[in-house]
């Protein structure tokens, strides 16, 4: 690890601590920016994320700021003359802007430099690359204006000892913003599906909550009239004796060992509603050995798919998942949402709107849009499903 200057490493202590704590991309350009500006100052330091292959980045944080960005990096990109130096030497972590430069008269001259790095305020630079593989994940370039001395030695010491402190930052934030993408790509594909799915954090609170668990809730809660006046999202709330099962399942669960706190068989309760048979709910207790450090969550789904479990004494259901019942096995409780696959996602919130009974103006209120958009709507449902009334489209997926 290459030695700091004497005296830098007083400066660098509370730069260094917020660049450790940073899990967001304001963070990580705060303390990036007072880190850099603190061990090599320069007129210019920009920051480059998110590129894709070897293209232009994604996002560009730059100080002093830039009026429209995007616009400007867009036409700046395709000028720039350091993306085939790179291109051409994948791998590199350090280069000197003259390593790249014609001569100095020639930069001086360049359509590049007269349209935008006069424009920004620098004539020389030095930029520090992160890779996976022989793609660049990120970047940060640091720039001096014409009355700034040439980069020395010691500030190239200094960038090498920072090298792997500002990757590894960067490194824990992406990898922060991969993990909400893959989890937002997860709510978007499970919010349409046809049977409710509500997630539940260790301290009982909702954290996902789909659309059809958010309808079944409000009938498990109202009853099928009553929640035909309510929108499902404002009055949405996880009926009692679901709550109920969480509580006891997460009390089972801390009973045990904390240290051998792998799912049982007996992690799930299966529940019937009292007074209303064709609402179900399962919850089972979701934690991964291989993440310790998160408390465990509880997944609750709701169906009302006739046969899908088996009814037990006392309201409950076998806790064995596709138990037959009373209404048969289980492919006879897929058969009432066969056609609800060949609809999208909306044609399919409104056919079941439809079933509860609701009116074109009704379905257009709940859902925000207008009486002519759900009529064309539910002509698609119509045509696609081989009914030509709402009668049988109820019949259908009843």
């Amino acid at each position: 690890m290459p030695e700091l200057p004497a005296g830098l490493h007083a400066r660098l202590h509370e730069p260094m601590l917020a660049l450790h704590a940073a899990l967001e991309t304001d963070a990580l350009w705060k303390a990036v920016q007072a880190l850099l500006r603190a061990a090599v100052p320069a007129h210019r330091v920009t920051l480059f994320l998110g590129h894709l292959g070897m293209g232009e980045a994604r996002v560009v944080l730059t100080d002093p700021p830039i009026a429209r960005p995007a616009d400007w990096y867009a036409e700046r990109g395709k000028a720039n003359p350091f993306t085939p130096y790179i291109e051409a030497n994948r791998g590199i972590k350090f280069y000197r802007f003259e390593d790249v430069l014609p001569s100095r008269k020639e930069w001086l001259n360049s359509d590049f430099y007269q349209r935008f790095a006069k424009e920004e305020g620098w004539d020389k630079g030095r930029s520090v690359l992160y890779w996976a593989q022989r793609e660049v994940t990120a970047m940060f370039s640091l720039y001096r204006s014409p009355k700034e001395k040439a980069f020395t030695a010691e500030d190239e010491t200094v960038l090498h000892y920072l090298y792997p402190y500002i990757g590894t930052a960067i490194t824990r934030v992406q990898k922060l913003h991969t993990e909400r993408l893959a989890r937002r790509s997860l709510e978007e594909f499970n919010k349409n599906l046809p049977v409710g799915l509500v997630l539940v954090t260790w301290d009982f609170k909702v954290e996902f909550a789909n659309h059809e668990a958010q309808r079944q809730c409000l009938v498990w809660n109202h009853g099928a009239k009553a929640a035909r006046a309510l929108n499902p999202r404002d009055a949405f709330a996880l009926p009692a004796t679901v709550l109920a099962a969480c509580h006891a399942l997460g009390d089972a669960v801390q009973a045990r060992n904390p240290k051998t706190l792998t799912p049982l068989p007996g992690d799930v309760a299966s529940l019937v509603h009292p007074t209303q048979p064709d609402l179900r709910a399962q919850v089972s207790v979701h934690n991964n050995t291989a993440s310790a450090l998160a408390r465990p969550r509880f997944l609750v789904v709701l169906d009302t798919r006739p046969g899908a479990t088996g009814h037990a004494a006392g309201g409950e259901v076998s806790p064995r998942a596709g138990a037959a019942g009373p209404g048969g096995g289980v492919g006879a409780g897929m058969d009432k949402f066969g056609p609800l696959r060949e609809l999208s996602p909306r044609e399919r919130e409104i056919a079941l709107l439809v079933c509860e009974g609701c009116s074109n103006a009704e379905i257009a209120r709940r859902l925000s849009k207008s009486v002519l958009t759900i009529k064309t709507q539910l002509n698609s449902v119509f045509r696609k499903l081989g009914v030509n009334s709402r009668t049988r489209l109820m019949a259908l997926l009843r």
